[in-house]
């Protein structure tokens, strides 16, 4: 689906409506006098104010480059003949933990910009953006003199993302890939568009029709430099209309007012009430009490809570806010990988005991730490019919079972049937049987056991990745299929990978790679089954397998007085439930058929595979846990059911452990009353592929894991649990963007750009924009605590984390945890590669109030780990008397700028196929961050 952004709504006579003709122009400006134009109905006005040291809207701004910080670059646009017009977007209007979330529709830009800059370019050299409440209320660009300021600890800015764009181009909305990092996990995101008039425009060239403006876009955005050195900017022909999607959650405690009049209240930040999952739940002093005193409110991180998606950790039943839904089952061979394997001894416990429907006389618990035993959950049977049930809490590469001959016993005793296998194999046989071209599973991110990945998009490379993991596939007693998984987020573009996979899910189709999108494991295990079962003499009774209704159409076998026959029932379409179905060619042999208490027990035996593809196949060197269901009748003459149930088995070889896991734990973000799910797996990376977070395991990869950012925090959400008030009071405020420029000359300019490969004689040179995220596929990750410890038990995400155990991504110093000199830091890395590039200008993205840094180097021969800028935060001390963005705690990033202006390195052009590494801290020492964000936000030329 495409639609473009509203036009303003807003009638001609509204006050509102003026600014967009009022708003406020800046001509060239005297450097020792600003010099205002006001714009309203066609008519020019001459307003002067007072001398000030700058002309910049938000005063002085550091600047770095490469490893140094506040460099001699002069930041003041105004000084250097730079002019600038104003514009302000619509009111937003927020309760107390309210989040705004949504395009604010095409806005006209001031009606002698577009007028003077029709058929021209406008080089932008660089905005300001601030959040301001105006006088009047809802009339902005009114007073413009009297805007204040709203500080970043009442409306916290989590990012925004702006747009220029011209005559020739316009904004659509298009649906995308939730997990598309450039709309920050929205189903739906803003693109500017070519019209069909910008193919023969004058300065096709040179300038493009559109721009974007979302760089240091978060907190740090107000202090943050946003401009260029001299020659460079972002050019647009014939600009006319400017939008803007922010993202602001709203944290001010309405106790200290919530107006411009309260603007001088509680400049030291007071909490108010937060959510129990705020601050990954520690420290938390009531529903309706304040946080303890910080210097940041916890729902700037986006904790999902009761109302959406709250962990049941801190939701627990009758809260439906997360489902979570599990698939155990016993490896016939082989071990649990560390993503499936059972970390929490009393869930191990009650698994083996209550669900895999092992049929021993009982059970008894060890709790363990070797690694010469499987590791997490294992069973093991006794020839005395009970059972040992061993969690292991060691890290342990040591296989389960692998046994010739298993048996596995299960009792349904609401229909009073017992069904026991014993399965004997003599041999295995498995191939890969490869789809066509085009396929790929549906579930090809649950579970991954392992992935291989193509060294290129040559068909010679993916099909290479391919046999890699079919070959792993037929080895791993835990992999069923092998699927592919394009990693790509351009559209047309081929990054595959191909995953072992332990389930499919359904068959989904796209463009395709190779054939053999997706590879079916089929074993075949010749052997002997030994099957008993066991129920009521007086009628029939049977036993469906690999089933978990009639729907499934299974084999089933039929018991009564005259023997045992084979079926496929539940063939009749709609009517299955009711549907005899057909009987089938015999496969057995029958070896007793007995009597005893009013109980009939047969004994048969058949080959484990099926006579026919509709008689069922014992797999089990594959297959450790299976599916059944069975029903009794109310005569022997097998007809329509008495009664009817479904259950479980599992196999186990005596005497041997056999290992337990969890192959298909899914969680579902929804409502408190379990309603408007979604789930999700996201392309997290792991250190083969140049990431972390996969290594890491990280709690944003998946919505089982998920307990904080972007997908709990959509537009109009309110980040408070269901039982916290949402009080009254609106904060109303606008966006407000200051864009300085210069008027392109496209030959003979006095002043040219420098530190290029290429010579000109034009003014400008256009910046594209060169965007990626440390956190690679994620668009965001979490940064959990260091430690679970013994008063912090609990660590969402990272469920059952032992105590003292350094969670991952965590290194620390000093005497930990709880040592007065204990310092801990979370760190991600990513590295790819990039080709002929030379940065401008460099600015990170990061979110208060533990960012440490991100730090940028080239990695190829010759310059190994070469620094190319360093981004350091600059905190805020509180001392707003003196400066308003000075807010205690909050974060400036200034940007790393090359250029042959004072005080800059000269710029490098990277040569193809260069390695870049970056790096990412947070302090995490005592508290954990949802939600945090570690980007790139770039511009820079290929020359």
């Amino acid at each position: 689906m495409i639609r473009r952004p509203p036009r303003s709504t807003l009638s001609s006579s509204s006050a509102a409506s003026d600014v967009y003709k009022r708003q406020e122009y800046g001509g060239p400006p005297d450097p020792s006098m600003a010099t205002k134009l006001f714009l309203g109905f066609g008519l020019l006005a001459v307003a002067c104010a007072a001398p000030t040291k700058t002309g910049n809207m938000n005063g002085k701004y550091l600047t770095a480059s490469v490893d140094k910080v506040g460099v001699p670059f002069n930041d003041d646009y105004a000084s250097k003949g730079h002019e600038y017009f104003d514009v302000w977007a619509p009111e937003m209007a927020t309760h107390y933990g309210e989040v705004f979330w949504t395009s604010q529709g095409t806005l006209p830009l001031p009606p002698a910009i577009v007028e003077r800059f029709k058929g021209k370019v406008m080089a932008i050299t660089g905005y300001e953006q601030d959040q301001v409440m105006v006088v009047p209320t809802g009339q902005p660009g009114v007073n413009p003199d009297q805007d204040v300021s709203v500080p970043i600890n009442w409306a916290y800015n989590h990012h925004y993302m702006a747009w220029m764009t011209g005559a020739h181009s316009e904004l659509e909305e298009v649906e995308c890939d939730p997990n598309d990092v450039s709309s920050h996990g929205a189903p739906t995101k803003w693109v500017a568009v070519d019209k069909p008039s910008a193919l023969p425009r004058k300065f096709a060239d040179v300038a493009p029709t559109s721009q974007m403006f979302s760089e240091g876009n978060g907190g740090e955005s107000r202090k943050s430099f946003h401009g260029y050195p001299d020659g460079f900017a972002q050019l647009i022909e014939s600009p006319d209309s400017w939008t803007i999607t922010p993202m602001q959650i709203d944290t001010r405690n309405r106790d200290c007012g919530s107006t411009y009049k309260d603007v001088g209240n509680c400049t030291q930040m007071l909490p108010a009430y937060e959510p129990r999952s705020a601050r990954y739940g520690r420290n938390w002093q009531g529903k309706d009490k304040p946080a303890l005193p910080s210097n940041y409110s916890g729902i700037l991180e986006c904790p999902c809570n009761s109302r959406y998606g709250g962990d049941p950790i801190f939701y627990p039943s009758p809260i439906k806010s997360k489902i979570v839904t599990h698939n155990y089952v016993v490896l016939p061979s082989g071990a649990c990988s560390s993503t499936q394997a059972i970390w929490d001894a009393q869930e191990c416990f009650s698994v083996v005991a209550g669900t895999l429907g092992i049929g021993a006389t009982k059970f008894e618990n060890a709790t363990v730490s070797d690694k010469t035993l499987p590791q997490g959950c294992s069973v093991m049977t006794h020839s005395d019919g009970s059972a040992t049930t061993t969690f292991n809490s060691a890290e342990s590469s040591t296989p389960c079972s692998g046994a010739k001959t298993q048996v596995g016993e299960s009792m349904l005793t609401s229909v009073g049937v017992t069904l026991k296998a014993e399965l004997v194999s003599t041999s295995e046989t498995s191939v890969m049987t490869p789809s066509p071209k085009g396929q790929y599973c549906a579930q090809n991110k649950v579970g991954v056991i392992k992935s291989f990945h193509a060294g290129s998009d040559s068909q010679a490379d993916m099909l290479a990745a391919l046999q890699l993991c079919n070959a792993f596939c037929q080895t791993d007693s835990t992999c069923n299929f092998c699927s592919v998984d394009n990693l790509a987020t351009a559209p047309g573009k081929l990054d595959v990978q191909f995953s072992a996979l332990p389930i499919c899910g359904a068959n989904l189709t796209w463009g395709g790679a190779v054939v053999g999108d997706i590879s079916s494991k089929a074993t075949t295990d010749t052997g002997t089954a030994t099957i008993t079962l066991t129920g009521p003499s007086d009628v029939w009774f049977g036993v469906g397998l690999a089933a978990q209704n009639m729907a499934d159409a299974p084999y089933t076998l039929i018991v009564n007085s005259t023997g045992v026959t084979e079926r496929q029932i539940g063939t009749c379409g709609s009517e299955a439930e009711h549907c005899p179905g057909d009987q089938l060619a015999n496969s057995l042999t029958l070896v007793s058929n007995t009597v005893s208490n009013n109980l009939r027990t047969v004994v048969i035996t058949r080959p484990l595979k099926g006579l026919t593809a509709k008689h069922y196949s014992f797999h089990p060197s594959q297959v450790g846990t299976l599916n059944f269901i069975s029903a009794v009748g109310s005569s022997q003459a097998f007809a329509y059911h008495k009664n009817h149930a479904a259950g479980v088995v599992s196999f186990t070889a005596t005497e041997v452990p056999s290992c337990v896991c969890d192959t298909g734990a899914e969680g579902k973000l929804c409502a408190g009353n379990g309603t408007g799910c979604d789930s999700f797996v996201k392309q997290c990376l792991d250190h083969s592929q140049g990431g972390d977070l996969g290594s890491q395991h990280n709690p944003t990869c998946n919505s089982l894991q998920y307990a904080g950012g972007l997908r709990c925090c959509g537009h109009k959400r309110i980040m408070l649990d269901e039982d916290q008030p949402v009080r009254p009071e609106l904060l109303q405020y606008h966006m407000k963007f200051r864009f300085w420029f210069q008027e392109y000359q496209p030959a003979n300019a006095t002043k040219t750009p420098q530190g290029t490969t290429q010579n000109t004689t034009a003014s400008h040179y256009d910046l594209p924009r060169i965007y990626f995220t440390t956190e690679a596929n994620a668009g965001e990750y979490d940064i959990p605590p260091a430690f679970a410890t013994k008063e912090q038990p609990t660590i969402p995400g990272y469920a059952k984390w032992p105590l003292d155990k350094m969670t991952p991504g965590t290194s620390c110093t000093g005497t930990c945890p709880g040592g007065a000199d204990c310092e801990c830091v979370h760190t991600i890395t990513y590295n790819h590669t990039v080709s002929n590039m030379r940065l401008i200008y460099a600015g990170g993205h990061c979110h208060a109030p533990s960012c440490l840094g991100i730090w940028l180097y080239r990695n190829d021969p010759g310059h190994e780990m070469e620094l190319l800028c360093q981004q350091q935060p600059v905190y805020g001390t509180g001392q707003v008397h003196l400066d308003k963005y000075d807010e205690a705690g909050y974060i400036t990033l200034p940007p790393c700028l090359w250029g042959e202006d004072h005080g800059l390195q000269p710029s490098v052009l990277l040569p193809p196929n260069t390695e870049l590494v970056s790096i990412k801290r947070n302090r995490n020492t005592d508290m954990g961050h949802y939600g945090e964000m570690a980007s790139w936000q770039m511009r820079g030329v290929s020359f």
